[in-house]
């Protein structure tokens, strides 16, 4: 019986496995990737393993062996962890936290990439926010690269891409109307954890935030697991100490990872009034890109700028072009400043108009 036909079988056996509470192996994982994407699969199966396996909570060698059968899946990206010998890098969020915030890791990527970190982002449309990556780069104007050619000629053109999730990961829609039905109910899953994870580029350098500092040494681990070299689990917290999932000027920090393969631990308080939690909100993808057109041009709102020069300045230090995380920040203020930020955004959306149509 072939891997694709045990794959109902797995994930029945994976199901009943976190039921009882026992931690599924690597092999496990990878194997019921295999029913989570078939589309002859019934939805209600999936979901009852997504669910079982929410409630027993993930292991970091779960994700990894899930991460590792996704990518094996991926469509190529043509590029593995560097770009031009230089280290390439995401940041993202798990997202699953419901809160309406304005998409801080890209604009985040867009001025650390302005300062001249290769930036390969990896995302999807929001399922449980008004807005994810996919959304506002579209209404900034910019495109996704759809396969590894324009992966490549979008880097070397504009110095970071879009990768869409969708279409890199054709697997995806075996698991999309589960995902869907699961988010209407308000039931978080694995999928939150597993994105950061299945960039097909496999940067060397990621930064990850997360809703729950539950999910901080889960996310480290499978991040060691898969080799990567450099990263940076945040959990960050606004005035009211509610998590915001990225990065936040306004209250509490506490950040995990490796910085070229030395393990650190950061804990930061905010240290001036860089304003209030609703200030970091968008309705919408149009508020979110509006907020961050204003911020790329120098102005925009106090606290989306204190958070998007926080995370654009980990992401810099972690890719060792600083030495120390507060000139990473420095270093991201004066990229705004100079307008290279701004000039970024225009390149990519000329070069979108210009391969894409």
């Amino acid at each position: 019986m072939s891997c694709e036909n045990l794959g109902p079988v797995a994930l029945l056996r994976a199901t009943q496995h976190c039921r009882d509470r026992r931690e599924l192996s690597a092999l496990e994982a990878e194997d019921l990737v295999a029913g989570l994407t078939d589309l002859q699969v019934p939805d209600v199966a999936k979901m009852e393993f997504l669910t079982a396996w929410a409630t027993k909570g993930e292991t970091a060698g779960e994700l990894a062996g899930m991460a590792r059968a996704f990518l094996a899946r991926a469509k190529p990206a043509g590029v593995t962890g560097l770009w031009a010998g230089h280290p390439l890098a995401d940041c993202c969020g798990t997202g699953g936290g419901g809160r309406p915030i304005v998409n801080l890791s890209t604009a985040a990527g867009i001025v650390a990439a302005a300062a001249g970190l290769p930036v390969a982002k990896h995302g999807n449309r929001g399922i449980t926010r008004p807005s994810g990556s996919a959304d506002a780069l579209t209404l900034l104007g910019v495109a996704g690269a759809k396969d590894a050619g324009q992966l490549a000629d979008c880097l070397g053109e504009v110095g970071c891409a879009f990768l869409y999730a969708p279409d890199f990961h054709p697997a995806f829609a075996g698991i999309a109307e589960a995902r869907k039905i699961l988010s209407a109910q308000g039931k978080r899953t694995a999928f939150h954890l597993l994105g950061p994870l299945v960039n097909p580029a496999r940067p060397q350098v990621r930064m990850v935030g997360v809703f729950r500092e539950e999910d901080m040494s889960k996310m480290a681990g499978a991040m060691e697991i898969l080799g990567v070299e450099s990263y940076a689990i945040v959990y960050g917290e606004d005035e009211k100490g509610a998590p915001l999932g990225e990065l936040s000027p306004l209250g509490r920090n506490r950040v995990i990872g490796k910085q070229q393969g030395a393990a650190f631990e950061i804990k930061e308080e905010a240290s001036k009034d860089w304003g209030k939690s609703q200030d970091l909100e968008a309705l919408g993808a149009e508020e979110s890109a509006a907020k961050i057109v204003a911020v790329l041009a120098g102005d925009g709102v106090r606290a989306v700028r204190g958070a998007v020069i926080w995370n654009a300045g980990l992401m810099l230090w972690l890719a060792g072009m600083e030495k120390d995380w507060s000139k990473g920040i420095r270093r991201a203020e004066e990229t705004i400043a100079k307008g290279s930020a701004r000039a970024l955004l225009e390149r990519w959306r000329t070069w979108s108009r210009g391969k894409l149509g």
